[in-house]
């Protein structure tokens, strides 16, 4: 087709910057022209890409999505993952009216992603702040009750799998929370300080759980069922600063 794509200043390596290439050149060649915008958004779009370790997600608004649209996406697709990419599918009318059930998702694709092909259709998207707060707030002590439930129902097993599983995501949350009561978003290299300041928990307990997800740290029985403990006082103590929130 002869359409490029600009990567350029990505920290994509080279053969998966010609990766995303063909793929989104393979989609829109298959796809019978319904793609009405491409966007490169996540950590790939950010300086906090991790070669070999993050996805390459792709959002990619077409109209229309049913079986018939879909069948001409899954060749490129299947190829595609082989490279880590990680395409979303989601028509305009659906992202739109997306906004107030899974506001912090499109703020954080919003917040920094790279229009590869077709119309900007992200700059015009207004997330309000009570559906932050309502999700933040939803999403937070949903967390408090997995690690309750899952505390329980493994006997007590696997709680650093179970807190570095779920850690990053929480994180997500605290920088929305953190923005409900301060201007802007924290970066994510200051969100664990934002956030213990802002809500008088200790920084130290969240450094230790994202450890956890990085496998930068073991720690015995004991040690993780006392992190565990102060993990889900840390967590409820965020949920219950956010049902504050005016």
């Amino acid at each position: 087709m002869g359409t490029t794509f600009d990567l350029s200043g990505t920290k994509l390596e080279p053969e998966k910057k010609e990766a995303v290439e063909t793929f989104c050149s393979a989609l829109l060649e298959a796809s019978e022209q319904p793609i009405k915008s491409i966007n490169l958004y996540g950590s790939a779009a950010r300086e906090d890409y991790r070669p070999g370790a993050s996805d390459i997600n792709l959002l990619i608004v077409m109209d229309p999505i049913n079986v018939s649209t879909l069948k001409n996406t899954l060749d490129p697709v299947f190829k595609a993952r082989r490279h880590r990419i990680a395409p979303f599918f989601i028509t305009p009318d659906n992202l739109r009216n997306s906004l107030d059930v899974f506001p912090i998702k499109f703020l954080s694709i919003k917040e920094s992603y790279r229009l590869l092909w077709g119309e900007d259709i992200l700059a015009g998207l207004e997330i309000h702040r009570d559906h932050l707060r309502w999700r933040c707030e939803q999403e937070t002590r949903n967390l408090r009750m997995r690690l309750v439930r899952h505390y329980i129902m493994g006997g007590g097993q696997n709680l650093s799998q179970m807190m570095g599983r779920n850690v990053i995501g929480f994180v997500e949350n605290l920088r929305v929370a953190v923005s409900l009561i301060r201007d802007g978003l924290p970066s994510r290299e200051d969100v664990v300080d934002a956030a213990a300041d802002a809500f008088g928990f200790e920084a130290e307990v969240l450094q230790k759980v994202l450890a956890l997800h990085y496998r930068e740290n073991f720690l015995p029985n004991e040690e993780c069922e006392l992190l565990y403990d102060q993990y889900m006082e840390l967590v409820d103590k965020v949920a219950q600063a956010v049902d504050e929130i005016d």
